[in-house]
């Protein structure tokens, strides 16, 4: 029995992106917790609006998945998008949780338009206390869920033939990911400045410590920058995309002392060198236009709580290995901007989960709900020096 303990596999992380499927599998096995299984489906070049292709898709593939990479069980933890989210920044007077509530249901009742709301319609971040005039208020950051999601995602999750233990909003899970590394009792008053870049939409999330205390969703992402690309180039959707993930995926890999890698020519270099400008020339203005959305994030945040000192700027997803976002984001707020590593310190050897030597920023979500429950090893302070996530 003790063994088993000791041995214990976590459920499974399913996490449904905009242009892929990723499942891990946490296990702890003595004091190293590592990656029992994980694998990652791509869906095909298909219209976003085809709804129920991609489910039927989406179905195939994770039971594919299921059987063929070592997956125990069938229980599974798994995300609502900030898509599929209501959400709105209110202010409500200090009051008992269950009061609180209470009023929260009344409140998400008439802003969200859910006049018979049920409670797995509706979740809250407490944010703080802020001043409003002479007042001391909380800050709640209140989520709903449109009518018939949370049936539709369970009915899915059926079809696939897994046990849903838990269904957490998205930015919840992206963030846990981040929050593990945090050891010394000052990294509770740390400001963490997440910005996770996916194929459809861009999410801004700011915390002190473990709380959350800002969250947006932008709608400037991946499938925006490929387009402009493909214009720019005049090439067709999928040999932009393709051309991008290839640059990207030289990025994803973090520089080593010792490579077997031949040396380029110096006119592979400048052709290589010509490509990336034009196009970073290509995507300038939408980074630009997500870039000054990222800085209202951060002066709302500053006006509301004051006090907060950012630092640095991480970035997750799978086009935080876009050198245009950190180069021309971080000229525009001014703040250094890093790629997070949310698996870092997890044993993922003898896995295939894409460049497992890279950062593996895409895994982020997948993390999060991975690790709900999971009680991390301890890091020593200085384990990673300059590079802890911390922002």
């Amino acid at each position: 029995m003790l063994g088993f303990l000791k041995n214990r596999c976590e459920p499974i992380a399913l996490d449904i992106g905009g242009d892929s499927i990723k499942l891990l599998q946490m296990q702890r096995v003595g004091g190293v917790l590592s990656i029992r299984a994980g694998a990652r489906w791509r869906f095909p070049d298909i219209p976003a609006a085809d709804v129920r292709q991609r489910r039927d898709l989406a179905v195939v593939a994770v039971r594919e998945m299921l059987a063929h990479n070592g997956f125990r069980g069938h229980r599974v933890v798994s995300s609502l998008s900030m898509a599929n989210l209501h959400i709105k920044n209110i202010r409500m007077p200090a009051m008992t949780d269950s009061q609180l509530t209470s009023a929260l249901a009344l409140e998400a009742q008439e802003r969200f338009e859910l006049p018979d709301i049920k409670p797995d319609q509706m979740g809250y971040l407490n944010a703080g206390e802020v001043r409003q005039g002479a007042d001391i208020r909380n800050e709640i950051i209140l989520m709903g869920v449109p009518n018939g999601v949370v049936e539709d995602h369970l009915a899915l999750l059926d079809d696939m033939g897994l046990s849903p233990e838990h269904i957490e909003a998205e930015p919840v899970a992206l963030f846990r990911g981040m929050t593990r590394f945090f050891r010394r009792q000052d990294d509770e008053q740390v400001v963490s400045v997440v910005v996770d870049v996916g194929v459809s939409a861009t999410r801004v999330i700011v915390a002190r410590g473990r709380r959350i205390v800002f969250l947006k969703s932008i709608d400037i992402g991946g499938r925006r920058f490929t387009e402009v690309v493909g214009a720019h180039l005049n090439l067709s959707y999928v040999e932009a995309s393709e051309l991008r993930m290839r640059v990207m995926k030289e990025q994803s890999r973090q520089p080593r002392a010792n490579t077997n890698e031949p040396e380029l020519s110096p006119e592979q270099r400048d052709s290589k060198d010509s490509l990336r400008w034009s196009m970073f020339d290509a995507i300038r203005g939408e980074v630009e236009s997500l870039a000054k959305e990222i800085a209202l994030c951060l002066r709302y945040c500053s006006v509301t709580f004051r006090g907060l000192r950012f630092v640095t700027v991480t970035f997750t997803g799978g086009e935080a290995y876009e050198p245009a976002l950190r180069e021309l984001i971080g000229q525009h707020l001014n703040l250094p901007c890093v790629i997070g590593q949310p698996l870092r310190g997890v044993d993922v050897s003898g896995l295939d989960l894409g460049n497992r030597r890279g950062h593996l920023a895409e895994w982020a979500v997948c993390t999060g709900l991975a690790m709900r429950g999971v009680t991390a090893r301890h890091y020593h302070e200085d384990e990673y020096g300059d590079d802890r996530l911390s922002a």
